[in-house]
């Protein structure tokens, strides 16, 4: 013990009042120090013991050098391979994202002689597999199952770091004509499709396998400018130039023109989308109107034939929106210059974003015959991550 040790053990003694006569102080402070010498004793015997009962730990075993016998080079034969721990990471690289979105649709009322329908039906399921190659491209697959056929729909590689600032897909994919034929059946505000589509592009609209080419274009305007060239089997060939910008913080305007050439003659096409989406409210209200016309001259008729549709959609609330579609369409297969006609009203439910209940309410007349009215239901659901299609 220390002098100084020894001076405190003294002085906490006197303040205890040790009686001087049992024994003096010093005698007193030999006989504590060799009883705390014996407990420190007592204590490193108990750690001792208690180190022989504990196992000794599987990572110190791994870790404690080992001697080995030196070994012979052997050939590639004598390679064995070593599975490391398992890596969500790595896990995702190699898969990927999947994803189901199924279409049901009801029919009441009249039957439509050019779009029949079952009362009950399943429209379309859309499979969907999407996955980078590598840090260049990306791998795009869309399967279409209906009732009584599986069609690939889209399937793609999309390159995304080209040169000069290129963005380019090459396999089969939607042509960039206006913006309802680009559309997959979930993504569309409605439950049909609207006349001018179906009329001269059929329900499926334009798709084939070819290349797509696109470039944004730099501008003192403010705007995003894109600008994109796409070849097609069967000599179809289609351009489509876009503007967007901004109007407020609330609003914006997506401007676009289309130009295209197949054996069905030449297309000319104009879009403009109004978007406003206030941000006090963003998730409450919000409205979109859309136009998009074209002109088609066939080489088997002797004028020009067009079609339209005008549509505005408006969000009542969270998950409820309402909307309206005015269509026309020039009869391609017959010589009727009335042209169809259709007016429709949709109300849809959101539960979710994986699921969405639509009903549409819809008036079609044919030429200067009929006229039909139908009521539409439609239940959509997802499955699995679904990536974002064209804005």
């Amino acid at each position: 013990m220390t002098h100084r040790g020894r001076s405190l053990l003294l002085l906490y003694l006197m303040l205890l009042g040790v009686p001087a006569f049992a024994q003096t102080l010093d005698d007193r402070i030999t006989q504590l120090e060799k009883k705390l010498d014996e407990l420190m004793r007592q204590a490193d015997e108990i750690r001792q013991e208690l180190r022989q009962m504990r196992p000794e730990p599987a990572a110190e075993a791994a870790a404690a050098p080992q001697e080995t016998a030196p070994q012979e080079a052997g050939s590639l034969a004598d390679v064995t391979t070593v599975e490391n721990q398992a890596s969500p990471g790595a896990a995702k690289a190699l898969n990927p994202d999947m994803s189901v979105i199924g279409t049901f649709v009801g029919h009441a009322g009249d039957r439509n002689e050019l779009e029949p329908r079952e009362t009950l039906g399943l429209d379309e399921a859309e499979i969907a597999l999407e996955a980078f190659i590598d840090p260049y491209a990306k791998g795009r697959f869309f399967f279409s199952v209906g009732p009584d056929q599986v069609e690939l729909e889209e399937g793609y590689a999309q390159f995304v770091t080209l040169p000069w600032g290129l963005t380019a897909k090459a396999g089969k994919t939607k042509a960039m004509f206006g913006k309802a034929n680009t559309w997959h059946t979930h993504t569309r505000p409605w439950v049909d499709q609207p006349l001018m589509i179906t009329r001269f592009f059929g329900d499926e609209g334009i798709a084939d396998v070819g290349v797509s080419v696109s470039k944004a274009v730099d501008n003192p305007f403010g705007a995003f400018i894109e600008v994109t060239g796409e070849a097609y089997n069967d000599d179809f060939y289609n351009g489509h130039l876009k503007l967007f910008r901004d109007l407020t913080e609330n609003s914006n305007v997506e401007v676009g023109t289309s130009w295209a050439h197949g054996h069905d003659g030449r297309f000319a096409g104009a879009d403009v989308t109004y978007r406003w989406k206030p941000l006090s409210r963003a998730i409450y209200n919000s409205m979109i109107v859309r136009f998009e016309g074209l002109a088609n001259k066939r080489p088997d008729f002797d004028r020009t034939l067009y079609g339209y549709y005008l549509s505005a959609d408006y969000q009542l609330a969270q998950r409820w929106f309402a909307g309206a579609r005015l269509d026309h369409a020039d009869r391609v297969f017959f010589d009727d210059r009335q042209g169809d006609r259709a007016l429709s009203a949709t109300l849809t439910f959101w539960p979710s974003e994986f699921s969405q209940l639509r009903g549409q309410y819809r008036r079609t007349t044919l030429g200067g015959g009929p006229s039909f009215d139908e009521f539409l239901v439609q239940l959509q659901f997802a499955i699995g991550a679904h990536g974002a299609h064209t804005f």
